[in-house]
């Protein structure tokens, strides 16, 4: 008896000794991933600038306008495609719904900074700052002998076009 006893308790501890049946594990078949919502590259707004000087600009096409201190001028400057350099025969400034032909800066086109970066002066008359301030876009056409090219922005609704023709009539007496 105390053999059987023996063999059953190897026999039963042998068993013991036995690895676990491998757990069941369910698969669930994965879903496919929802596609990613595009991404939406912000388009970029008009904003005013007061350092340096007085400026209108938008990011992108390098549009800017400035206006400074009692010089009666608006000097507009844009980056051009470089495939068009200038200089550029003739430019348009439009304003809203207004179109202002402007002249190269003949001083401005001497520095060597402003060689590929035109700059275009126009008077900073009663005119042209309530077309600033009543346009809500501005853009900038210029041609020669390579063709036209245009700089620009969106319409918006931010107050900058306003704030800018109403700071430039004050800093130069027209209000």
């Amino acid at each position: 008896m105390k053999r059987i006893l023996l063999v059953a308790g190897v026999v039963f501890g042998v068993s013991g000794c036995q690895p676990a049946a491998a757990p069941v594990v369910e698969t669930v078949e994965a879903e496919a991933p929802a596609p990613a919502a595009p991404v939406e590259t912000p388009t970029p707004e008009w904003d005013v600038l007061l350092d340096p000087v007085l400026a209108l600009t938008i990011g992108g096409d390098g549009l800017t306008i400035t206006c400074e201190e009692a010089k009666g001028v608006l000097r507009v400057s844009f980056e051009p495609a470089w495939e068009k350099e200038g200089p550029f025969d003739k430019a348009t400034l439009h304003l809203g719904d207004k179109a202002f032909p402007v002249t190269i800066d003949a001083a401005a086109a001497k520095d060597a900074l402003n060689k590929y970066r035109p700059v275009y002066v126009l008077p900073a008359d009663a005119d042209t700052v309530t077309a600033v301030m009543m346009a809500n876009n501005a853009w900038l056409v210029v041609t020669n002998q390579d063709g036209e090219q245009e700089r620009g922005g969106t319409p918006t609704d931010n107050g900058s076009f306003d704030m800018f023709g109403t700071t430039c009539a004050q800093i130069n007496g027209l209000r």
